[in-house]
């Protein structure tokens, strides 16, 4: 699945650059559901069918300090969370055998927690790393007023717009982009 394959891609060839000086690597990223199309009637199992049809992207990056001046972005960081571990979160998106003749790949309810929960570690990683000090300060001290005076005080959620001037959501559905928008307080907007 493109969604997974496609992180894991951009890291290897984060990798590579940082080894291979004055290189370019193209990272071509499909996503195919032909071989698991499932024609059973088991609702878990047909939603695949309409979120995971075939799409496509291709990246070029490059290390070259020519590139410099004419790239679009710059990839400064690569955060990745494996959940494979806990069962829960294995077993959230699974091929299984439905019956005898048809396999598929079902989704499961823990499906919205599970990438709520990657999410929010990738968060806590990139937060240090990418978050003005004037947002650190003012979550450390939420944090610390939290825990030594065990207050019912809401936790402090940091600005991320102040860090990041655009952010690339997964579409994996209409859920999945209204769960962002509200852990991540962001306003609705529409084009």
């Amino acid at each position: 699945m493109s969604c997974s394959a496609g992180v894991i891609a951009v890291d290897l060839a984060k990798d590579l650059l940082q080894i291979h000086r004055n290189t370019y690597v193209v990272v071509v990223n499909t996503e195919n559901i032909t071989q698991n199309w499932y024609f059973g009637n088991k609702k878990s199992m047909l939603i695949p069918n309409c979120l995971f049809r075939v799409g496509g992207s291709a990246v070029l990056l490059s290390n070259k300090s020519v590139d410099r001046k004419r790239a679009k972005y710059k990839l400064v960081h690569v955060v990745r969370t494996h959940r494979g571990a806990d069962d829960k979160a294995f077993r959230c998106v699974y091929q299984e055998q439905h019956d005898k003749e048809n396999t598929g790949v079902s989704l499961s309810k823990d499906l919205m927690a599970i990438a709520g929960g990657a999410l929010e570690t990738n968060i806590t990683t990139l937060g240090p790393i990418m978050l003005p000090i004037s947002e650190q300060l003012l979550f450390f001290s939420s944090l610390v007023v939290r825990k030594l005076f065990k207050s019912n005080v809401k936790p402090y959620i940091p600005d991320f717009k102040l860090a990041f001037d655009h952010f690339c959501i997964h579409a994996g559905g209409r859920a999945v982009i209204d769960e962002l928008e509200k852990n991540l307080q962001f306003a609705a907007y529409t084009c």
